[in-house]
């Protein structure tokens, strides 16, 4: 799973109204697409990730209810990246790679924090740290 809740999100599932016509995958970040329903999140777009998808479904209707969980509150996550972790990762705040992956190498957004490495340095691609808000480039 892209993004996979590990520790402080008891209590934070719910519905939410999601823009129609979009394929939400089970842990994939998601944002709100401006007109206050949720859709996927992308590199590049230096908006906080308020909820990670808990279902993969594609809506139908605007304002179709998705389950997704939180990421406020302190909630942590192990995070899938895009290529490798270097230890120089860690304690850096990174971006996305896309609405499933971080990047990171790249740290324009700063959307998510990495507190530390899951397996082997320079080998795994799995990550655990927790989402930032006020994304510093809005």
């Amino acid at each position: 799973m892209a993004f996979r809740p590990i520790a402080n999100y008891e209590g934070k599932f719910m519905l939410v109204a999601a823009a129609n016509g979009v394929t939400f995958t089970k842990g994939n970040a998601v944002v709100d697409d401006g007109n206050g329903l949720i859709t996927n999140a992308s590199a590049g777009g230096n908006v906080d990730v308020p909820f990670i998808a808990m279902e993969t479904v594609t809506t139908t209707a605007s304002g179709q209810l998705v389950l997704c969980v939180s990421t406020a509150g302190c909630s942590r996550f192990e995070a899938d990246c895009d290529a490798a972790w270097s230890q120089t990762d860690v304690l850096t705040a990174v971006d996305l790679a896309s609405a499933s992956t971080l990047n990171p190498d790249a740290s324009d957004d700063d959307l998510f924090f990495i507190e530390k490495g899951v397996g082997t340095v320079e080998v795994s691609t799995k990550v655990e740290g927790y989402f930032v808000y006020g994304a510093p480039n809005t």
